[in-house]
């Protein structure tokens, strides 16, 4: 059986190398990175992009395990359609503040022939949260998000949405700001562990034309969350649970900017009408045998060198206050 070409763009973010590592790990596919070309701007969620050492150096470790490299125009179809000639399924891992990006992929996607796109759709479920009462900043990326898909549909592509729920490096600047009562069961999913977790979605039969809402790390509630997170620490972890109204009022306050991005999403995950989950765990279903990294793992290892460094950074621009924590969260928000 001839194997599937699967091509991943925005391949150097978080989620991105993930997904290129394992489907190099899987073996299952033969794998293609699309690299934009030096000079082209280039957006980023939170942070700095990483450098061109830094890209040079992952692509020569991805070109020795067998990976193709294409540096192409990514703004246009000229070069991207002969990028993409042979590919069977298109992988989208921009962050959310390159959502637009993805258009003219689509449009090459068509003409070379593609069989799949999966856009980067790696939080809520949008075709719900298109819908909120509350229009937000973070509804009005859902809404074109949402169109996004209806574009795919419109090129006669079939496609593949995998929400991953909160991605849990970006909520846990003390005192956490828990939305709602910390009870309901939330899908979390690290930036790793959804780069992960999509080779294995993209090569299951129910994936086609579908949405497949994931928990890649874990499916629990915050409380949980936070319990593993103490009993790690040793000690309590400070926390405020803030209702809708709360979230509400205090997205309405923050001036516009990254914060009031993620604040929305507070909105979002407090307020939501009966029956419109944000997110499920498909992959505990389908995928039984995927591992999300385990906590006891992630928190020393990953997270709290990644609050750490985000409670710096935020000191540093002015964001956060020396001696005072952040009210809300700050997330990727993808």
């Amino acid at each position: 059986m001839t194997r599937k070409t699967v091509t991943v763009f925005g391949a150097t973010g978080t989620a991105g190398t993930a997904c290129v590592d394992e489907l190099v790990r899987q073996g299952h596919f033969n794998v293609q990175v699309l690299a934009r070309k030096s000079g082209q701007p280039e957006k980023t969620s939170m942070g700095p992009p990483h450098s061109a050492d830094e890209k040079r150096r992952r692509y020569a470790q991805w070109s020795s395990h067998g990976v193709v490299i294409k540096s192409v125009d990514v703004t246009g179809h000229a070069e991207l359609i002969p990028a993409l000639h042979g590919t069977d399924y298109l992988v989208s891992c921009v962050p959310y503040s390159a959502t637009e990006s993805q258009y003219p992929l689509i449009f090459a996607a068509r003409e070379a022939g593609v069989e799949r796109f999966v856009p980067s759709e790696f939080g809520a479920i949008y075709e719900f949260e298109q819908f909120w009462p509350t229009d937000t900043v973070h509804r009005a990326m859902a809404r074109q998000k949402a169109f996004i898909r209806r574009v795919i549909e419109l090129a006669g592509l079939d496609f593949t949405i995998i929400p991953a729920g909160l991605w849990p490096e970006y909520y846990l600047l003390e005192p956490v700001a828990v939305m709602g009562d910390g009870e309901q069961k939330v899908s979390w999913s690290t930036g790793r562990d959804v780069g992960r977790i999509i080779p294995h979605v993209l090569a299951h039969p129910l994936s086609r034309n579908a949405i497949c809402p994931v928990a890649a790390t874990a499916y629990c509630s915050w409380n949980e969350l936070l319990a593993v997170r103490e009993q790690l620490l040793g000690r309590k972890v400070a926390r405020n649970y803030l209702g809708a109204a709360q979230w509400k009022a205090a997205y309405e306050l923050q001036p516009p900017g990254p914060i009031k991005e993620i604040m929305a999403i507070g909105v979002l995950c407090t307020e939501g009408p009966e029956g419109m989950s944000l997110w499920a765990n498909w992959n505990g279903t389908f995928l039984p045998e995927f591992k999300g990294t385990p906590l006891a793992e992630l928190f020393p290892g990953y997270i709290e060198p990644f609050v750490a460094a985000t409670r710096a950074a935020l000191i540093a621009s002015g964001a956060l206050p020396a001696r005072r924590s952040l009210v809300g969260p700050m997330s990727a928000g993808v």
